[in-house]
């Protein structure tokens, strides 16, 4: 079996082109965009105005990867905030987010 896409990978074009070749209406590329990305669903069984058997087929073909939150570490001096996160495979992934005036800062490792 090979393994299955990253849907969340595929922009609102690319998802329409996908669905066309399912045999799917494109309007329904935009239903599950914004599943996956306003919604953030965690899994096809939530998009409840998508059928039943849509949900299947899209389950044998593609996953939703998400990044779990492990911890978020504020410091008490600038209220700069790091997140641990863990993705796909277990690797552990770092992202700061550094708060200015004139703006907002992140950084993200992956080593």
């Amino acid at each position: 079996m090979s393994e299955l896409k990253d849907i969340k990978s595929y922009n609102l074009k690319e998802l329409k082109e996908e669905l066309t070749k399912m045999g799917e209406k494109p309007f329904r590329a935009g239903q599950i965009y914004r599943w996956l990305h306003v919604e953030t669903v965690r899994s096809f069984d939530e998009m409840t105005n998508i059928s039943k058997s849509l949900r299947e087929k899209l389950s044998r073909e593609y996953e939703i990867r998400n990044v779990n939150q492990i911890q978020v570490l504020v410091s008490k001096i600038d209220g700069t905030r790091k997140y641990i996160s863990e993705i796909k495979g277990g690797s552990v992934i770092e992202s700061v987010l550094m708060r200015y005036h004139h703006g907002n800062s992140v950084c993200i490792s992956t080593q």
